[in-house]
Protein backbone atom coordinates (compact mmCIF):
# COMPACT_ATOMS: atom_id res chain seq x y z
CA UNK A 1 0.00 0.00 0.00
CA UNK A 2 1.02 3.28 -0.51
CA UNK A 3 1.21 6.63 1.32
CA UNK A 4 -2.11 7.50 -0.04
CA UNK A 5 -3.72 4.56 0.28
CA UNK A 6 -2.74 4.67 3.91
CA UNK A 7 -4.41 8.13 4.31
CA UNK A 8 -7.48 7.22 2.27
CA UNK A 9 -7.98 4.43 4.70
CA UNK A 10 -6.91 6.56 7.65
CA UNK A 11 -9.51 9.40 6.58
CA UNK A 12 -11.79 6.64 5.56
CA UNK A 13 -11.71 4.90 9.45
CA UNK A 14 -12.01 8.26 10.53
CA UNK A 15 -14.82 9.78 8.59
CA UNK A 16 -17.04 6.25 9.57
CA UNK A 17 -16.15 6.59 13.24
CA UNK A 18 -17.38 9.99 12.89
CA UNK A 19 -20.59 9.36 11.44
CA UNK A 20 -20.84 6.43 13.83
CA UNK A 21 -20.81 8.75 16.53
CA UNK A 22 -23.18 11.41 15.10
CA UNK A 23 -25.56 8.64 14.58
CA UNK A 24 -25.08 7.87 18.26
CA UNK A 25 -25.17 11.05 19.32
CA UNK A 26 -28.53 11.56 17.41
CA UNK A 27 -30.15 8.37 18.54
CA UNK A 28 -29.36 9.51 22.23
CA UNK A 29 -30.58 12.64 21.75
CA UNK A 30 -33.73 11.81 20.66
CA UNK A 31 -34.10 9.16 23.36
CA UNK A 32 -33.43 11.62 25.72
CA UNK A 33 -35.82 13.72 24.22
CA UNK A 34 -38.49 11.14 24.52
CA UNK A 35 -37.42 10.43 27.70
CA UNK A 36 -37.53 14.45 29.23
CA UNK A 37 -40.90 14.36 27.28
CA UNK A 38 -42.39 11.29 29.27
CA UNK A 39 -41.19 13.10 32.80
CA UNK A 40 -42.66 16.43 31.87
CA UNK A 41 -45.87 14.79 31.09
CA UNK A 42 -45.35 12.61 34.39
CA UNK A 43 -45.06 16.23 36.24
CA UNK A 44 -47.83 18.09 34.12
CA UNK A 45 -50.08 14.92 35.60
CA UNK A 46 -48.64 15.46 39.26
CA UNK A 47 -49.03 19.06 38.84
CA UNK A 48 -52.66 18.66 37.97
CA UNK A 49 -53.49 16.51 40.45
CA UNK A 50 -51.90 18.83 42.94
CA UNK A 51 -53.73 21.42 41.43
CA UNK A 52 -57.28 19.90 41.51
CA UNK A 53 -56.06 18.85 45.69
CA UNK A 54 -55.27 22.50 46.38
CA UNK A 55 -59.21 23.43 44.25
CA UNK A 56 -60.69 20.88 46.85
CA UNK A 57 -58.96 22.53 50.10
CA UNK A 58 -60.11 26.03 48.22
CA UNK A 59 -63.57 24.76 48.12
CA UNK A 60 -63.41 23.22 51.82
CA UNK A 61 -61.87 26.93 53.07
CA UNK A 62 -64.48 28.73 51.23
CA UNK A 63 -67.58 26.32 53.10
CA UNK A 64 -65.28 27.06 56.63
CA UNK A 65 -65.49 31.08 55.83
CA UNK A 66 -69.39 30.73 55.28
CA UNK A 67 -69.80 29.21 58.46
CA UNK A 68 -68.19 31.28 60.55
CA UNK A 69 -69.65 34.09 58.40
CA UNK A 70 -73.18 32.12 59.86
CA UNK A 71 -71.52 31.76 63.40
CA UNK A 72 -71.12 35.23 63.43
CA UNK A 73 -74.29 36.64 62.22
CA UNK A 74 -75.84 34.10 65.45
CA UNK A 75 -73.37 35.73 67.84
CA UNK A 76 -74.75 39.05 66.44
CA UNK A 77 -78.67 38.10 67.34
CA UNK A 78 -76.99 36.86 70.69
CA UNK A 79 -75.47 40.13 71.31
CA UNK A 80 -78.47 41.87 70.51
CA UNK A 81 -80.58 39.70 72.61
CA UNK A 82 -77.64 40.47 75.52
CA UNK A 83 -78.04 44.30 75.05
CA UNK A 84 -81.71 43.69 75.55
CA UNK A 85 -81.39 41.81 78.91
CA UNK A 86 -78.74 44.22 80.00
CA UNK A 87 -81.04 47.26 79.49
CA UNK A 88 -83.76 45.50 81.26
CA UNK A 89 -81.19 44.33 84.03
CA UNK A 90 -80.19 47.72 84.24
CA UNK A 91 -83.22 49.14 84.82
CA UNK A 92 -84.36 46.55 87.50
CA UNK A 93 -80.94 47.26 89.24
CA UNK A 94 -81.93 51.17 89.18
CA UNK A 95 -85.80 50.18 91.03
CA UNK A 96 -83.88 47.65 93.20
CA UNK A 97 -81.59 50.52 94.18
CA UNK A 98 -84.18 53.06 94.93
CA UNK A 99 -86.04 49.94 96.78
CA UNK A 100 -83.10 49.91 98.78
CA UNK A 101 -83.22 53.50 99.64
CA UNK A 102 -86.65 53.67 100.58
CA UNK A 103 -86.31 50.27 102.43
CA UNK A 104 -82.76 52.16 104.37
CA UNK A 105 -84.88 55.56 105.35
CA UNK A 106 -88.11 53.37 106.61
CA UNK A 107 -85.97 51.17 108.50
CA UNK A 108 -84.27 54.36 109.72
CA UNK A 109 -87.47 55.89 110.54
CA UNK A 110 -89.06 53.40 112.45
CA UNK A 111 -85.92 51.87 114.34
CA UNK A 112 -84.41 55.36 114.71
CA UNK A 113 -81.54 57.13 112.92
CA UNK A 114 -78.42 54.66 114.68
CA UNK A 115 -80.02 52.17 112.88
CA UNK A 116 -77.83 50.02 110.29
Amino acid sequence: MSDIQNWAMIVGTFSLMLTFIGLILRIFGRNMDIRFDAVKDLMAAGFESVDRRFEQVDRRFEQVDKRFEQVDKRFEQVDKRFEHVEKRLDRIEVRVDGLDRDVTLLTRQLLGPDAP
